[in-house]
């Protein structure tokens, strides 16, 4: 089951880059609550959603968040990361009715070392990271780990392969592949004819040359 987390909140009014500069130099990170009404701009505590979204990986995390005293129950949809300073930028809830079914993207880890890389020399190749899920807000798992140990050479784990937990339904292509073992690549070196002729290097100078013997053919011609 994914992790559920509790976090407070305030209302914020006003948007825009310079406001939500101001609430970043005061400890605050922005954020917005989207779903079962009208967007609601929040006030974060940096420390409190940090700490949480380290512990969760931010991914399929609902949250017991209390606005202003009232609480809602919501999942982290999306949250923005500075590129270069690495700091929490912003932070987008999506509102779920906890008695009604919800979509969601679940990641899908891994767990051992598949056959056909340890004994066939093969790579790994993970294809899908995410699945689609639907399911109750209180059925929705934290994330998928697949074992993928007995993958041979050439075998794959497709979506229709991967366990369920109860109330839980993927909703991507049963036929698409989650995790692969192909054969290493091998480079043939390319083996040159025998008695094949060895190309021949045009210089600038030959180049010039002909060019030459052009224009004295062209003037004798005229004559």
């Amino acid at each position: 089951m994914a992790k559920r987390i509790a976090i407070k909140a305030e209302s914020r009014t006003g948007t825009g880059r310079i406001l939500a500069k101001k609430s970043r130099a005061a400890g605050k990170i922005p954020g917005v609550l989207y779903g079962l009404s009208e967007a609601k701009p929040l006030h974060l505590s940096a420390v409190e959603i940090v700490a949480a979204i380290n512990a969760t990986g931010g991914e399929s995390t609902l949250v017991d968040l209390e606005i202003d005293a009232k609480k809602h129950l919501a999942l982290i949809s999306e949250f923005q990361v500075h590129p270069v300073k690495d700091k929490l930028l912003h932070v987008d809830f999506h509102e779920v009715d906890p008695n009604k079914k919800m979509h969601a993207e679940v990641a899908v880890h891994e767990t051992g070392e598949a056959v056909g890389v340890k004994e066939g020399g093969g790579v790994l190749d993970h294809v899908l990271r995410h699945l689609r899920v639907e399911c109750l807000p209180a059925d929705l798992p934290s994330h998928f780990t697949v074992d993928v140990s007995a993958l041979t050479l050439s075998q794959a784990i497709h979506v229709k392969d991967i366990p369920l937990p109860k109330g839980v339904v993927i909703l991507n292509d049963a036929e698409l592949t989650v995790f692969a073992v192909h054969a290493p690549k091998v480079e043939v070196e390319p083996v040159a004819a025998e008695g094949a002729a060895e190309p021949e290097v045009i210089t600038a100078k030959k180049d010039k040359e002909e060019g030459a013997d052009a224009k004295g053919g062209a003037k004798a011609e005229k004559k």
